[in-house]
């Protein structure tokens, strides 16, 4: 008898545990569900408003590790109104519509070869380090490979919005 009560009794808590364990399942499936549903929608936003791909290019000058519908939410009123940034996750502060305008100015009508090429460590600077890394100093390597990765970031290609 003793043991039909502690065999029921393990036989409830691990029905309980299983129950638990697929109620969060479900929970997060249907979390990351949502999830992938903004990301599919700011991913349609942006590839087909030019004006969104304009304040996403903008957000991305001021913030460029930030990305469209995981840091921010682009939004629109009406397929006629002016996208905005609906929701703001980052830490750092959300732009304002004058810190926006003034960064997309900086870039606009230009290639982002163009913009890469002014802020790239000159030829002459790389080659000296390719040089010196050569002779087993690679620590000016190193932090010109970073400055460009910095610029890269900077000014993706073709102007894209990730």
């Amino acid at each position: 008898m003793v043991i039909d009560k502690i065999m029921l009794l393990t036989l409830v808590f691990f029905v309980i545990m299983i129950g638990g364990w697929l109620f969060f399942v479900s929970q997060n499936t249907k979390a990351t569900q949502q999830k992938l549903r903004q990301l599919s929608h700011q991913h349609t936003l942006v590839n087909t408003d030019e004006r969104a791909r304009q304040l996403c290019i903008a957000v991305h000058q001021l913030h460029p590790l930030m990305h469209a519908g995981v840091d921010f939410l682009i939004q629109r009123d009406s397929p006629d109104s002016a996208p905005y940034i609906g929701e703001w996750y980052g830490q750092d502060p959300k732009p304002t519509p004058e810190q926006l305008q003034a960064a997309f100015s900086r870039v606009a009508g230009k290639d982002f070869m163009e913009l890469r090429k002014a802020e790239y460590p000159s030829v002459g600077d790389q080659l000296d380090a390719a040089y010196k890394a050569r002779r087993g100093d690679g620590s000016e390597q190193l932090h010109l490979d970073n400055l460009i990765t910095d610029v890269k970031m900077k000014y993706p290609k073709s102007g894209a919005c990730d």
